[in-house]
């Protein structure tokens, strides 16, 4: 099983399609679901259907119930009722579910690894110098093979079909953003786990934040699926930051969401933890004790 093979394991468009039906018409058996979809015309590519279904009911976001397809809980009642608003908040959900522990426990393994090879490419392309990086997929595969210590074993985009596979989810669930060009840009998916690295919290350290930040999304620094792949790669062609020294990725994403107003950085004198956000060439940006949520807006 793989999330990335778009040809023989689905899309991320194709699993919207499936969720919107579930919302509209409810609960199906697989036949009927897929004719919902427009399994009988003749354009619709049913094994598309059928393949993203199988995917993401072995990683749980579908279920079975009375010999019809559901949407699994909690997943069902955070989706909301309506089909625009389940659309909305499904990459939140697909990004949450892609994460767990027990999709992940074959992290390296090409077999039965569930989506796994999705959170090791994320936290590859996550741990790169997004200002020197080119999206170009020969050009990745050339990185990969220059990276990578034991290239028979660990694998991250493997081929075209894989890597145009990553970039697509990488949109999709926040951690790349396209326009001109293709970016790395984690902003998107660090903005919808604020309520889940603050908790109760309105401020945190700044360690503090980059420690839960990891806990929620762990392809970001210091997660365990990143620290994985950190360890998986050769210093001479990947050089280790300084301890304290976030990535340039996480660096640019909690630069936009300062700029945005969606979190304010402080630099106290009289702290002792800090971390340091990198700009272009891996240098020291600003600074950052701690990290807060604006003020909540007062209602009448």
């Amino acid at each position: 099983m793989s999330v990335l093979n778009q040809a023989s394991d689905g899309l991320y468009t194709v699993l919207i399609v499936l969720v919107r039906a579930i919302l509209r018409f409810g609960p199906r058996s697989r036949e009927d679901l897929i004719l919902a979809c427009g399994g009988a015309v003749d354009a619709v590519d049913t094994s598309q259907l059928t393949q993203t279904l199988n995917r993401w009911t072995e990683l749980g976001l579908f279920g079975q119930e009375d010999g019809s397809v559901t949407i699994s809980e909690p997943y069902k009642s955070d989706l909301g009722k309506s089909a625009d608003e389940a659309e909305a908040r499904l990459p939140r959900i697909v990004r949450t579910i892609a994460m767990l522990v027990e999709n992940n426990e074959r992290f390296w393994e090409r077999e039965k690894s569930k989506s796994a090879d999705l959170s090791r490419a994320v936290a590859w392309m996550l741990a790169q110098d997004v200002y020197a990086l080119d999206g170009n997929v020969r050009k990745l595969a050339v990185l990969e093979e220059a990276q990578i210590a034991d290239s028979a074993k660990q694998t991250i985009g493997k081929n075209d079909t894989r890597w145009n596979g990553l970039k697509a989810w990488m949109l999709y669930l926040g951690f790349a953003r396209d326009g001109m060009q293709w970016v790395v840009d984690p902003t998107q998916a660090l903005r919808d786990a604020l309520p889940d690295i603050f908790g109760s919290s309105r401020e945190l350290t700044g360690p503090a934040f980059v420690e839960r930040a990891a806990s929620v999304l762990p392809v970001l620094d210091g997660g365990a699926y990143r620290t994985q792949v950190e360890a998986s790669l050769k210093e001479r062609a990947w050089p280790r930051p300084r301890a304290g020294l976030l990535s340039s990725s996480l660096s640019r994403a909690i630069q936009r969401l300062d700029r945005e107003g969606a979190i304010t950085l402080a630099n106290r004198s009289d702290t002792e933890g800090v971390v340091t956000l990198a700009g272009t060439n891996m240098r020291a940006w600003r600074e950052a004790s701690h990290v807060a949520l604006p003020p909540a807006r007062k209602t009448r």
